[in-house]
């Protein structure tokens, strides 16, 4: 079964956040963790290891809006960030999961 989400939304809309049966965030150690990442020209996509696809797009990010080609495709990912040196920008699992903007 393929689960794709496409957060294609504006920083300022609100999206359903997933919370656990008591209504609050699963805790970090059982959140899932990231697969794979791609970045396309307006978008980032996240696998994450529970199956789910998530897409996310770029103008959440001022750093990798800006950034060159070439520097958005220089990431390295680990379980649950992923992190471009050049520019200086992470994006973790819980921004990813909730619908956060990144403010940094």
């Amino acid at each position: 079964m393929k689960f794709v989400i496409n957060m294609s939304i504006t920083a300022t809309q609100t999206i359903l956040r997933p919370t656990t049966k008591s209504g609050k965030r699963p805790k970090f150690k059982d959140l899932p963790t990231f697969a794979k990442v791609k970045v396309t020209d307006n978008q980032v996509g996240f696998w994450l290891n529970d199956g789910r696809e998530i897409w996310i797009p770029l103008d959440w990010s001022d750093l990798l809006q800006n950034a060159t080609p070439v520097e958005r495709q220089n990431f390295k990912v680990s379980a649950y960030n992923v992190f471009w040196e050049s520019i200086d920008e992470i994006i973790g699992i819980e921004n990813v999961l909730y619908g956060e903007k990144l403010f940094l």
